[in-house]
């Protein structure tokens, strides 16, 4: 049945168009009888039914949409899900970029010794509370979440939000703090628990460039990164003990003035052909912003100012004032 140029409200506009008609002539106002009144209304009660039910079908679509995208949410980084679903994100393949980000790797030390002495159902439990709590950590530093392999976790920070270099260097250093900081606290509730041997996790960043994007083929594809940045970050994190934080030297060259790092060290890493320089990572050198964020505060006059010095200068900064 051809429905393309079907109107269901056909019959009231029809009705509503005679009764436009009989207004504009006041002869046929005149003339207009009780049975024509009711036709016209009984008309519009049933187009008050037909809008009424459209909109229950409606709002229950948008009921079982908006169900169907928080399901699917769960299966995609929140940055990428919110460019997606706000249509700035081309989802066709070859959909790549070049750009300069900062690499997080991680995972359980010893693992596979751990699940090899555990019942399924408990370590499943421990495995996914831990990614429980290092996916709310990311969220809050605004990583995005590329992918868990296993008990391991990649993350990258400048895309597809960028702000600067620095910025997303230093939010995956305090990530990370974050993660060991948080991990002990976890190791003290599972031993609480009755899990006595405790879990230790060991991470490696890097920043440079890599291409990011859409990988994989027309039917299946995820949005992930690929380069050397990449895989140095998984080998320093296969190169750090229990519990320690190694990072690349791109990255220390962007955050040394804000955190502790140990000297240089020479490691010579799998898929590697020259040393590689690493720095442990230990924590903030003081309690300064997050980011290298300034704040500029007077609370007798009501002023709270927040800044970045890498992307506003203090002589921009003024302008933008004056000029509100």
């Amino acid at each position: 049945m051809a429905v393309g140029n079907s109107n269901i409200f056909g019959k009231e506009e029809a009705l509503l168009q005679e009764a436009r008609e009989v207004l504009a002539d006041p002869e046929a106002l005149k003339q207009l009888d009780r049975d024509a009144y009711q036709k016209l209304v009984d008309s519009y009660a049933d187009l008050l039914s037909q809008i009424s039910k459209l909109v229950r079908i409606s709002d229950r679509q948008q009921n079982q949409l908006h169900n169907l995208m928080e399901r699917m949410s769960r299966y995609l980084p929140q940055p990428i899900y919110r460019k997606i679903t706000s249509g700035k994100e081309k989802v066709e393949i070859n959909a790549t970029k070049r750009r300069k980000l900062t690499i997080f790797y991680s995972d359980i030390v010893g693992f596979s010794k751990h699940s090899a002495n555990m019942e399924g159902e408990a370590l499943s439990a421990i495995l996914n509370s831990y990614l429980e709590e290092m996916t709310a950590i990311i969220n809050q530093y605004g990583g995005t979440l590329d992918k868990f392999i296993g008990d391991a976790i990649l993350v990258f920070f400048g895309d597809p939000d960028f702000s600067n270099d620095l910025d997303h260097a230093c939010r995956c250093v305090n990530m990370a703090l974050t993660m060991r900081q948080r991990m002990q606290e976890l190791q003290e509730h599972w031993f609480r628990l009755g899990f006595s041997d405790p879990l230790h996790i060991r991470m490696g960043i890097s920043t440079g460039f890599v291409s990011v994007g859409n990988f994989g083929s027309s039917e299946r594809m995820d949005y992930t990164i690929i380069g050397s940045p990449v895989n140095l970050a998984a080998r320093l994190e296969a190169a750090a003990g229990a519990d320690q934080i190694l990072i690349s030297h791109d990255t220390w060259g962007l955050v040394k003035d804000l955190f502790h790092c140990s000297e240089a060290k020479k490691l010579k890493l799998k898929g590697f052909s020259e040393q590689v320089l690493a720095y442990e990572l230990t924590g903030p050198q003081a309690e300064t912003a997050p980011c290298g964020e300034i704040t500029i505060e007077d609370t007798e006059r009501g002023l709270l100012i927040k800044y970045d010095p890498a992307r506003i200068s203090p002589a921009e900064l003024c302008k933008l004032i004056t000029d509100k």
